[in-house]
């Protein structure tokens, strides 16, 4: 059994233990509320240019165009969580004929905007088409002025 001296050492050492575990959780409290003040903010950020600079619809600026996004993208996850922000980012570097083609999907809402594959899959379908068909017909022309046969 205990002596009364040895209890009240030990309720010492407990309310010394709880004193030291009061101070542990303001400690914490204050570096949580460090920690909240200095996470980044969209704000902070320095925007950045892509480097392939607004995509006009061109189709063999396209793929120049998709890797930028991706590299800005990936510089800025905190800024892109979301199929919805990517798109938007995108489309806000558009211009000429692929930002009429990407106005009506935004102003109708269109649920493609909310889906980055998707949007991407027809962003492709639409801008690479016309490249493939250049092609055809460049090659089409160069078979019918060189005397070969094709």
């Amino acid at each position: 059994m205990a002596t009364p001296e040895q209890i009240q050492e030990l309720v010492a050492a407990v309310q010394a233990m709880n004193v030291e575990l009061q101070n542990v959780k303001a400690d914490d409290a204050v570096l949580r509320q460090m920690v909240s003040a200095r996470e980044t903010r969209d704000s902070d950020l320095a925007p950045m240019a892509l480097s392939s600079g607004k995509f006009d619809g061109t189709p063999k600026r396209l793929k120049e165009f998709l890797e930028a996004c991706s590299i800005y993208f990936a510089f800025r996850p905190q800024l892109f969580s979301n199929d919805h922000t990517k798109v938007g980012f995108m489309v806000s570097n558009m211009t000429g004929n692929a930002l009429a083609w990407a106005t009506p999907l935004v102003t109708n809402n269109n649920p493609v905007i909310r889906d980055y594959v998707v949007f991407l899959a027809l962003l492709r379908q639409t801008f690479e088409q016309p490249e493939i068909i250049h092609v055809a017909a460049e090659e089409l022309w160069m078979c019918n002025r060189v005397p070969v046969t094709c």
